[in-house]
């Protein structure tokens, strides 16, 4: 027990990289792109010192994350991943100058109540003393390579068409089988008999590898349509239920403590986050903002653009809060 609430402290820190990194990165994205990424943004990015800060930022969240993983169970560590929800939002406000108007505040606490309450029940229902079968592992990765190709296809097919909340679900699921995967490598390294890369699965590391690259551009998609704490909302709801239900249901990590109760619990949970990011998306104030922009545009007439005070109003920060 005291390794799961060392691999919680951890996980709390990770989720703070997490959130600055977040901010930093999607500011830099939405400064240079509006609606889609391209490719041929990236090197201007790359030569971003924010860009950069965010970057290493996330690699630090992910390594701390990775210990995390290795001292409990991914039920245990993914839902922690929310609380870098309230920092991102307080932050993005801070540097757009935005007001924060009462129906984001309470998606914000619905996600982190849900988050905390999943947390709680997680770590008494969860044994990370579980061994996890080979069958379990291939499972994982045939599941996971599905879903890269399934995503890489519409993303190729579709991307004129696609929105943020396309990328932000993708990138929820990716980071999910990701998660459960980095656990079975640690818990291949950490039992094995011989050396400590003789029983690592390369297949199962490759998959995550490819997942996590589609993943972070994914992630840099959702940015140039959507605000950061938006992102961050939807990737810390959706990657901790992936890896819950692959952990519960495919790994079998359920322990003693698992019950009827629990279960019914942790879905209530689950589902007080997931109303929490559905608020977010249609109350955020950047997110009026661009709806009203959007209809105030389409009610002009054609060759008469929106006055300049009506332009004005429309490109303040917080306007509509």
């Amino acid at each position: 027990m005291v390794s799961q609430w060392l691999a919680v402290g951890l996980a709390l820190l990770a989720a703070l990289c997490l959130a600055v990194g977040t901010q930093k990165q999607g500011s830099a994205v939405a400064d240079r792109a509006h609606g889609r990424l391209r490719f041929r943004a990236l090197p201007v990015l790359l030569r971003s010192p924010r860009w950069l800060l965010g970057l290493a930022l996330l690699g630090l969240g992910t390594v701390l994350n990775i210990a995390a993983l290795g001292l409990a169970t991914v039920t245990v560590v993914q839902p922690i991943g929310v609380v870098a929800l309230v920092i991102t939002a307080l932050l993005h406000a801070r540097h757009r100058k935005l007001r924060l108007n009462r129906r984001t505040w309470t998606s914000i606490v619905l996600c982190t109540v849900g988050g905390a309450v999943f947390v709680t029940s997680a770590v008494v229902a969860t044994d990370p003393a579980q061994r996890i079968s080979q069958w379990a592992e291939r499972t994982v990765v045939v599941m996971l390579v599905v879903l890269v190709c399934v995503l890489t296809v519409a993303a190729v097919l579709f991307r004129r068409g696609l929105t943020s909340t396309f990328y932000v679900v993708g990138a929820g699921m990716l980071y999910g089988f990701v998660a459960v995967l980095v656990r079975l490598v640690l818990t291949r390294i950490q039992g094995s008999p011989g050396g400590p890369l003789d029983d690592v699965s390369w297949v199962a590391v490759t998959a995550a590898a490819a997942a996590a690259v589609l993943g972070g551009w994914f992630v840099q998609n959702a940015f140039a349509g959507g605000p950061p704490d938006l992102v961050i909302a939807g990737l810390t709801v959706l990657d901790p239920m992936v890896g819950v239900l692959l952990g519960l249901l495919v790994l079998g990590e359920a322990g003693p403590g698992f019950s009827v109760l629990s279960g019914v619990l942790m879905t209530a949970a689950g589902a007080i986050a997931i109303v929490g990011v559905a608020v977010l998306s249609q109350h955020h104030p950047e997110v009026l903002a661009r709806r009203a922009a959007l209809a105030g545009r389409d009610g002009a007439a054609p060759g008469h653009p929106p006055a300049a005070h009506d332009r004005a109003a429309h490109d303040r920060p917080g306007s509509h809060a």
